[in-house]
This record gives structure tokens, C-alpha cells and sequence, in this order.
């Protein structure tokens, strides 16, 4: 499923570069619970990450290129944990607030303007950022021509078969393309990867996939459009409702500012998000 008509490339680098994350968010630099939220979701992704690419204990580190790295809190715990790592964020103010804030080699750019060596990097990851791209085969061969033989790109979307929005949010004005499980699989194969490992998280019920740089292409491919209208003829106002999903929701989203201003003062209430970081990173790595 896609957005169409689609916004051009023009249009697109102009919007997140000054815009998205002042719509999305409501700043132009993360907040302290911003840099919170983004640091437990980093640790989530880390673990993922360690799984099939752990950095060895040799001279040449595993080299990590995450790609839309918003306020650079992932990019910092995979420098923290030993990887060598690079990102790009097309937003200004983030990219900036991330270089400063902790060090990282954060390009203010898109994807399709970046531009990196061939066979250049061990691991690529997209965390909510390929549903935002306008050409996802020709972004996909961009970034397997930077994958090192074997190397493993991961990537996870919204997942358009969740039952954790309703149904009259299961569209998001930036997503220009919506994915379930069979479609995120079948592009990436169809773009020369195998798909080593899918997942669907907690929770949100979000789809992450890893998968491997190939050199066959499969013929066969499954038919994502009949499992997604399934899921819409099942999934309506009404059987949402009946779930008790809604209530979980507004039950989670009432409570969450309290529970993160309870782990801030366990974190002995730290100021910026440096120090928010270095304390969230030292007592969930040193588990």
C-alpha cells in the first residue's frame, strides 16, 4: 500500500529537513523524555543487533550505518558498546543536537543525496524509516551496494496488521508506504537479500526484519494485499474496541510520563541528554 499521488523528492528533503520532527514532536531538539524514550528503544535495538553482529575483539570493528538516526541515541550506545558507527538524519536541528550532544559521526542528509564507499559497512539499519522513502528498491540497492558481502541490513515498520491503533489511525500522513510481514519480506528478497530473522515486537506489534546481502533473487513471492484486506474486514471500530485495546492505550499513555519521571530521579535527575544517556547505558550494559 502507498501513498499516491506521491510527494516529489524535492518536496520530500525540504519537509524533513525543517518540518517532520517539529510536527511529529513539537521541537527541533529532543526533549529529556525524548532522549529517555529513545534510549530504552536503543537498548531494544542493540540487543537485537548483538544477536548476528557482535563486535569482535579484533582491530577492525564491525562498522554499524544507521540510517535516520534523529537525535543520535542509538548511533551513541553502538559507539558506547564498541561499534563503529556512522548515521545520517535529514533533519537539521537533530543531526546538529546529535554530533554536539554526543560525539557521533551524524551527516545532516538524506538518503538519496548520501553518499558512502562501496562495501563500506558490516551492518545497515532503518528504524521507522523505510516507510518515509519514496523509492524503496532503488533506496534498497543504494544500500546493498554499501553492504560488505555478507553484511546484514535490519529494518522495521509500523506494522499495518497491528491491533494496537485503531483503525482510523492505521495511516500516518508521513508513511508513504504501509507494510505486514509478507510485503516487508517479499521487497527486501526482491532487492537481493535473504531474510535471516522477522519479528514482530511487543507491544505495538511493530515488523523487524533482518536480513542478509544475497546474490539470488527469488521467483515467488506471497500475496500481502489479500492478508492485509483480511486484517481491515476484521480489525473495525467496533471489534477494536471489543479487544480493550483503547483502554490499554490510554491506560499506557496516562501513566508513561509518570513512570519516566520516576526513572529520571532514579537516574539522580540528569540535565542533559549526555548524562541522561551515560547512566541509562552504564546500568542496563553493565546487566
Amino acid at each position: 500500500m502507498f501513498t499516491n499521488p506521491a510527494p516529489t523528492e524535492d518536496e520530500l528533503n525540504a519537509y524533513y529537513s525543517t518540518k517532520y520532527r517539529a510536527e511529529y514532536k513539537g521541537v527541533l531538539t529532543p526533549k529529556r523524555k525524548h532522549v529517555l524514550r529513545a534510549g530504552f528503544r536503543a537498548l531494544e535495538r542493540l540487543e537485537r543487533l548483538r544477536a548476528y553482529a557482535k563486535p569482535p575483539a579484533s582491530v577492525l570493528p564491525t562498522s554499524v550505518l544507521d540510517v535516520g538516526a534523529g537525535g543520535g541515541e542509538f548511533a551513541y550506545l553502538l559507539a558506547t558498546a564498541g561499534y563503529k558507527v556512522s548515521g545520517i538524519e535529514p533533519n537539521a536541528g537533530y543531526a546538529g543536537y546529535a554530533k554536539e550532544s554526543y560525539g557521533v559521526d551524524i551527516q545532516a542528509t538524506t538518503l538519496d543525496i548520501a553518499d558512502f564507499k562501496p562495501e563500506q559497512f558490516d551492518v545497515i539499519t532503518l528504524h521507522h524509516v523505510f516507510e518515509h522513502l519514496l523509492d524503496l528498491r532503488g533506496a534498497l540497492a543504494k544500500l546493498r551496494g554499501w553492504l560488505k558481502p555478507d553484511g546484514l541490513i535490519i529494518i522495521e515498520v509500523p506494522n499495518v496488521m497491528s491491533w494496537f491503533h485503531a483503525p482510523r489511525r492505521r495511516f500516518h500522513a508521513a508513511h508513504l508506504h504501509v507494510f505486514n510481514q509478507s510485503g516487508l519480506e517479499d521487497v527486501l528478497r526482491s532487492a537481493g537479500f535473504d531474510i535471516a530473522n522477522t519479528m514482530i515486537t511487543p507491544g505495538p506489534a511493530h515488523v523487524n526484519v533482518v536480513a542478509r546481502k544475497a546474490s539470488i533473487i527469488p521467483a515467488n513471492f506471497r500475496n500481502a494485499t489479500a492478508e492485509v484486506q483480511k486484517h481491515f474486514m476484521r480489525h473495525t471500530a467496533v471489534t477494536h474496541f471489543l479487544s480493550g485495546m483503547a483502554l490499554l492505550r490510554l491506560w499506557g499513555n496516562a501513566m508513561r510520563p509518570l513512570r519516566e519521571k520516576r526513572y529520571l530521579n532514579r537516574l539522580g535527575e540528569p540535565r542533559t541528554g549526555r548524562e541522561i544517556l551515560d547512566r541509562l547505558y552504564r546500568l542496563h550494559l553493565a546487566v
